[in-house]
């Protein structure tokens, strides 16, 4: 066996291996770095730290051209100083030639594979997070050198700004509190249009999936103005709280949006609610469900008690009393009066305020975006809108009474609370399970259910799109590891086949092969991730195609 010839052969490519890929990596990672550098997402350590960390993912796609290119080297001057010709002379066949380039292209394959499973993703979600969290710095240190920052159409400033932990479970990436926040809005005209002060504000980075946008490579950031007073074109007005739209942070990586290990990808397939987009959409339909169960729980009491409790945010007991539950909202008014009644009870005073209306609705409120609170911890609640309201006053009056009566056009008592809150425990529910329950309250039919399907059917839809994500990205990095060995052995079989040609022109026959061989895989991904496993011959046909390309160059060099 040519056990020194090989050592020799592997030894060479390796030097050159080596130092191509040190080059070629440097490159690409600088290519990465120059964009954020640019503008402005990344001070010039920062940047540095960026392109170091770069350094390793660039690998997934640099490894395999850098291999074959210096495979090809290394073949080629053998092949042109005729060394191939003296060692096939003394017995060797060219399987045997090629052992080196077989074990370099196992070598690197197992490299590849552990690198994309293990070790690439980390590193992408540090640079992901660099990114992310930059942008949101780089208002900070406006706000902290005394001058306004911009945040979409409004020009921010703040006495005082500071870094807060964001809570447990409730998803934010990043979180600062704002105190003294004055904020201007410009129209078209650069005219002052909105003048905002507000006693503090909260920012966040949260992931886009929290307030709907379903794209798994961005991020968001809000700001929430608390205790606020602003002028609208000359009306000074005053609110609670206000949310401003999301600004979208967009990722620099758009290949891949999960970042995630092989280990961890494994237990994604099986706990799909680990991803918050996914989450969300199984708390909406448990709240939904808790909603419907809500729902027949006041039928209920309307028809057997005449009356349902509920409790508001500030711990008030409310009663409503009416006839019944027309369709999924509408209140029917009482016999006697022909009014729906509400009566207030605070246990902080004695007495209660007595409300009639002509008509009432009420709807299960929306679970919205809460930063300041962990998302396992919402509540079903409910908004009870009346129109055309009496206030009675104290109790003890009459409803048909006159007397003291003060009249409004509507109403609104929100975040009411059921007293039996079925959400606790679908909220503990799996996607599976849920998705159960869901099915079995459709198949009762009804026009109430038909918010319960949608939601179930998004569920299902965005799972099944998470499972083909998963299996699409597990063959993509599969694919690119088995291409890293077969561009070796590429370009080995053209240097030899080519031995009289220049080498880069040698180089671009085995080149353009394998550039689209990385195309068809990644271009596999994307149809797997949208369509299925449709997407799997296209995955795989690509590594296939450059197989055979070099079996068929193998078998033209061993006819002559």
């Amino acid at each position: 066996m040519p056990w020194t010839l090989w050592k020799h052969m592997f030894v060479e490519m390796g030097k050159l291996i080596a130092l191509t890929t040190a080059v070629l990596v440097l490159v690409i990672a600088f290519a990465a770095t120059v964009k954020p550098l640019a503008d402005g997402k990344l001070t010039p350590v920062e940047a540095l730290r960026f392109m170091i960390l770069a350094v390793l993912p660039m690998l997934a796609y640099a490894l395999p051209f850098a291999a074959c290119f210096a495979t090809t080297l290394a073949y080629h001057r053998m092949a042109s100083d005729n060394e191939v010709l003296a060692i096939k002379a003394s017995g060797v066949s060219h399987k045997a030639i090629l052992a080196p380039a077989v074990a370099m292209g196992l070598v690197l394959a197992v490299v590849l594979g552990g690198l994309n499973e293990q070790v690439i993703p980390r590193f992408l979600r540090s640079m992901e997070s660099m990114i992310t969290r930059n942008l949101i710095q780089m208002m900070v240190r406006t706000m902290e050198r005394g001058e306004a920052a911009e945040f979409a159409d409004l020009e921010i400033h703040a006495d005082r700004i500071r870094r807060v932990e964001p809570q447990a479970g409730s998803g934010v990436i990043d979180q600062y509190l704002m105190r003294g926040v004055t904020a201007i809005a410009f129209d078209e005209h650069q005219q002052v249009e909105t003048d905002v002060a507000a006693q503090q504000a909260h920012l966040w980075l949260v992931p886009a999936s929290a307030v709907g946008i379903d794209d798994g490579d961005e991020a968001v950031a809000l700001i929430r103005f608390e205790a606020l007073t602003y002028s609208d074109r000359g009306d000074l007005l005053h609110q609670d709280q206000f949310t401003t739209t999301p600004v979208r942070v967009p990722s620099p990586f758009n290949d891949d949006p999960k970042f995630l290990t092989f280990g961890e990808l494994r237990s994604l397939k099986r706990e799909p609610e680990r991803m918050n987009w996914i989450d969300s959409q199984r708390l909406e339909l448990a709240r939904r469900l808790a909603a419907r169960e809500a729902a027949r729980a006041m039928e209920y009491g309307f028809a057997n008690e005449g009356s349902v409790r509920f409790q508001d945010p500030l711990g008030h007991t409310v009663v409503v009393r009416a006839r019944g539950l027309s369709g999924q909202t509408r209140l029917l008014p009482r016999r006697q009066s022909n009014r729906v009644e509400v009566e207030v009870v605070s246990s902080e005073r004695a007495g209660s305020d007595r409300l009639a209306a002509e008509s009432a609705s009420i709807e299960a409120e929306s679970a919205g975006l809460d930063p300041t609170r962990p998302i396992d911890q919402s509540s079903l609640s409910f908004t009870l809108t009346l129109t055309n309201v009496v206030l009675r006053g104290a109790a003890g009056l009459d409803l048909e009474q006159d007397t003291g009566q003060t009249g409004f056009p509507e109403r609104v008592l929100r975040g009411l609370r059921p007293a039996r809150d079925t959400l606790d425990r679908l909220r503990d529910l799996s996607p599976d399970e849920i998705l159960a329950e869901a099915k079995a309250e459709v198949a009762s039919g009804g026009e109430e259910v038909r918010s319960i399907e949608t939601a179930a059917e998004q569920l299902e839809e965005q799972i099944g799109k998470l499972k083909r994500e998963i299996v699409s990205k597990q063959h993509e990095r599969a694919a690119m590891a088995g291409s890293c060995l077969v561009m070796v052995l590429t370009g080995a079989v053209t240097a030899l086949r080519l031995r009289h040609t220049l080498p880069l022109v040698v180089y671009l026959w085995a080149f353009f092969p394998a550039l689209f061989t990385i195309i068809l895989i990644n271009s596999g991904q994307q149809v797997m991730h949208k369509e299925g496993l449709i997407g799997l011959p296209v995955l795989w046909g690509g590594v296939a195609g450059l197989v055979a390309y070099t079996a068929a160059a193998l078998g033209r060099v061993a006819r002559h």
